[in-house]
């Protein structure tokens, strides 16, 4: 009687013990399903803020060129109507301001265009990331700024949607804008390939390069770029020093790994 006692015992143990191990094992479970939401939801957090602040520098862009350009070409245009009324139509001066005020609402509506075409290229949306990037690198060619490079191998389906496809043109934007305003280089590569389930991006320059721990007022172009970045699900590696000019480097998921 006393044998089969300890045997229940030794059992009851046994059960309390495995329970407490298994109620253990849930809990580390439990833990590690709530550490790798909190970690989800950082990094939600993260890109949401991201997301905010490319905006916000968008806006501000936006802002800053209706400011600077079309309300004073509408400033200018607004005084010389007023000069026009206290003209006499019949004096050569009249005809004069009248052609002048012609030629400012023509400007005026060739900025708004421009502005309108910048915060969705026509091309881009009409026939794709690589299009509008052959058609951009042109036109930083016809100033005779750098010479401009592309590779690619990119279908207009590889990035999924126009969102991600004026996302990374954003991005080459800033860099190519921040190489001609900073680097003094006379040569860029933009190379965009497919790799299996990623697409590789790399942009350089010849100029003049930096000190990453100093970024002064690139700062602000840079953290667009990483931003953006965010947005597509894209990692960045830089490298950059002063006289060895500046690489970037972005590995984008693909349609099917961000579905």
């Amino acid at each position: 009687m006393t044998f089969l006692l300890i045997l229940l015992l030794l059992a009851a143990l046994v059960f309390v013990g495995w329970m407490f191990l298994q109620q253990r094992r849930k809990l580390k479970q439990l833990s590690k399903l709530l550490h790798n939401q909190s970690i989800e939801m950082k990094r939600q957090q993260q890109l949401w803020e991201g997301n905010l602040l490319a905006q916000e520098a968008e806006r501000q862009r936006i802002a800053a060129q209706l400011h600077d350009e079309v309300c004073t070409k509408m400033g200018v245009l607004h005084l010389t109507f007023h000069r026009l009324r206290r003209t006499e139509p019949d004096k050569q001066e009249y005809e004069e301001m009248c052609d002048e005020i012609n030629e400012l609402i023509g400007e005026t509506l060739g900025m708004t265009r421009r502005i309108s075409h910048e915060l969705v290229p026509p091309t881009l949306e009409g026939f794709g990331l690589v299009e509008a990037l052959e058609e951009w690198c042109e036109q930083i060619r016809n100033t005779g700024s750098a010479d401009v490079r592309l590779q690619h191998n990119l279908e207009r389906s590889d990035l999924g949607d126009v969102n991600s496809e004026l996302n990374l043109f954003r991005i080459i934007q800033e860099l190519c804008n921040n190489t001609l305003k900073h680097a003094s280089a006379s040569f860029i590569t933009i190379d965009l390939h497919k790799e299996e389930e990623v697409i590789a991006f790399q942009y350089c320059d010849n100029g003049i390069g930096f000190d990453p721990e100093n970024l002064s007022d690139k700062g602000f172009g840079l953290q667009n770029i990483m931003n953006r970045a965010k947005m597509i699900g894209a990692t960045v590696a830089m490298s950059t020093a002063p006289d060895h000019g500046f690489e970037i480097r972005l590995t984008i998921p693909v349609m099917s790994e961000k579905q």
